[in-house]
């Protein structure tokens, strides 16, 4: 039960999860209450986006512990709907590993996909894999739910972009759900200066302050913004959770794959996917 608990809300099946939680808790019926209490106000407007965000990630982790002390159900085995990772023979294993990068730093996202898949990693990686007219977020929901592990490309140049921030929100939350590798690599070390989280904050708050002024514009005239509501959404998420990515960058090793430092950094890398 608690596998297919993991499963529910790595797939953004939130209400689902929490229905099941509550045939074997009643304390799963406080956070149904919360969930549809938040869900309600999103939907009336009351809250913005990124606060109902916060609201699902802080229900969903409370849900996570509370099926932690739930007993599995009598017989053993995996909960009915989840999957093994890497089915197959013993001996036969394929890792597969989701590469996040900006587009900015193409060029080394695709030596680094060459160097795993000419050592025996299946990779999935957006100019390859992504279906034409796919929604961005799908993709990366559907590629971490999918993947063993999850390569971070760090950069000044993914660390403000929108997209790449998100997941590296959801690369994380994926560590917690199911037990994903997150490996991220370094091409500078902006991670570590305050300096830059200050202006790339700064350069953040710019593009907000510009894209509503353009949005208030566009509603002026009678247009429909919610194509770029959305980009604002994702905006707001990346300044609050720019911090969170920056913490859990400066607590793990990253290893600098620029230059001279790639064959050996990605040595290390595979070692670190293969690992069971």
């Amino acid at each position: 039960m608690k596998e297919q608990i993991q499963q529910l809300i790595a797939e953004g099946r939130t209400e689902e999860a929490l229905a099941l939680l509550a045939q074997h808790s009643s304390d799963a019926l406080l956070l149904q209450a919360r969930y549809n209490a938040g869900k309600k106000q999103y939907n009336m407007g009351l809250i913005e986006f990124s606060e109902w965000q916060r609201t699902q990630a802080q229900i969903n982790y409370a849900a996570l512990e509370l099926s932690n002390s739930v007993k599995e159900n009598p017989g053993g085995g995996p909960a009915s709907g989840a999957q093994p990772n890497n089915p197959g023979p013993a001996g036969a294993v394929k890792r597969k590993t989701f590469v996040s990068y900006n587009h900015g730093d193409a060029e080394i996202a695709r030596q680094v996909r060459a160097f795993l898949e000419n050592n025996g990693v299946d990779v999935i990686i957006d100019e390859d894999d992504m279906p034409a007219g796919m929604s961005i977020m799908q993709f990366i929901q559907d590629s971490i739910k999918s993947c063993d592990a999850v390569l971070s490309i760090v950069s000044s140049k993914s660390l403000e972009s929108g997209w790449v921030g998100q997941e590296s929100v959801a690369s994380m939350y994926a560590v917690w759900l199911a037990d994903k590798k997150f490996i991220p690599v370094k091409l500078d070390n902006v991670a570590f200066d305050i300096d830059f989280q200050i202006m790339a904050q700064e350069n953040i708050l710019k593009k907000i302050e510009d894209l509503e002024t353009k949005i208030g514009k566009l509603r002026q005239l009678g247009g429909d913004s919610r194509a770029f509501d959305d980009d604002r959404n994702r905006l707001f998420e990346l300044k609050n959770n720019l911090g969170q990515i920056i913490q859990r960058l400066k607590s793990v090793l990253m290893v600098d794959i620029n230059g001279t430092n790639f064959d050996p950094s990605m040595r290390k890398v595979l070692d670190r996917i293969n690992q069971g």
